[in-house]
C-alpha cells in the first residue's frame, strides 16, 4: 500500500511541477535588450531574425514623402490609459542597401494635423522599435492597419527589395507632433494565479495520498490492539 501511495503521490507531484512551469512567465526586455542596435542585427530585406520584435533599432534612411499615409484606429499610450487616434506612416529608403522600410512617425487624434506635416529631407539617423506587419484591415477613408504587403504594392509598381517589418520611430526626426508610445516593458515575472492554485491543489492531493496510507496503518494498529486486549 505504501508503494502504491508513493506512486500516486509521484504522479500528483509531476502534475504539480507541470502547473508550476506554466505559473511563472518572464515577459518584457532585459536592460541589454533595450539598448539600440543596428537594424541589420534584427532584419534584412525579406527576412526578420528571431526575437527581434519590440527591439530598438538604428538605421540611416531617406524619407519618401510621396508614399506617406494615415492609419486609423491606432491606440496611444498616455500614462496608464490609452487614447484612440491616427498614425502617420511613410516609406523610406535605407541608405545602406536601398531597400524599402516603412516608418510609423507620429500619432495624433486629429488626422488633419498629420496631413500638414512637412517631411525633412536628406539622410536621417533614426531609432525605432521593430514591429511586425499587421493583417490588412479596412479603415474607411484612411488605411486600417500597417499591412506591409498592401503598402509595398502602393509604394511600387514593380517588385522592390523591402523589409518585412516596420519601425515605430522614437528619435531622429525633428517634429512638433506627438511621438508614438506603445509601452515596451522591462523584463519582469508574471504569475498566472489560476495555474498556481492548481499546483497547490496537486500538492494537497500528493499529501492526501500519504495521509490515506497513514490512516490505513493507524486503523490496522487500533484493530490489532483491540484484538490483543480482548484476548
Amino acid at each position: 500500500m505504501l508503494l502504491l501511495m508513493t506512486m500516486v503521490a509521484a504522479v500528483f507531484a509531476g502534475l504539480m511541477q507541470w502547473q508550476l512551469s506554466r505559473t511563472f512567465t518572464v515577459v518584457g526586455l532585459t536592460e541589454e535588450q533595450q539598448l539600440p542596435r543596428p537594424l541589420s542585427e534584427f532584419a534584412i530585406p525579406g527576412e526578420v531574425f528571431p526575437e527581434s520584435y519590440d527591439r530598438l533599432a538604428t538605421v540611416a534612411v531617406e524619407l519618401d514623402p510621396a508614399n506617406s499615409f494615415i492609419v486609423a484606429n491606432r491606440l496611444q499610450l498616455r500614462g496608464e490609459s490609452q487614447v484612440e487616434g491616427y498614425w502617420l506612416i511613410t516609406n523610406s529608403t535605407v541608405v545602406e542597401n536601398g531597400a524599402s522600410l516603412t516608418l510609423a512617425i507620429a500619432f495624433s487624434e486629429d488626422p488633419v494635423e498629420l496631413k500638414n506635416f512637412e517631411f525633412p529631407t536628406g539622410k536621417l539617423e533614426i531609432a525605432g522599435f521593430v514591429e511586425p506587419s499587421d493583417p490588412v484591415r479596412d479603415g474607411g477613408e484612411y488605411l486600417g492597419s500597417v499591412a506591409l504587403s498592401d503598402l509595398v504594392n502602393r509604394y511600387f509598381d514593380e517588385p522592390t527589395p523591402s523589409y518585412p517589418i516596420y519601425l515605430i520611430v522614437q528619435s531622429g526626426i525633428d517634429m512638433e507632433l506627438e511621438p508614438i508610445q506603445i509601452g515596451i516593458r522591462s523584463q519582469q515575472v508574471e504569475i498566472n494565479w489560476l495555474t498556481a492554485f492548481y499546483a497547490a491543489e496537486w500538492l494537497f492531493f500528493a499529501f492526501a495520498a500519504f495521509y490515506f496510507w497513514w490512516r490505513l496503518v493507524k486503523d490496522q494498529v487500533i484493530r490489532e490492539r483491540e484484538v490483543a486486549q480482548s484476548s
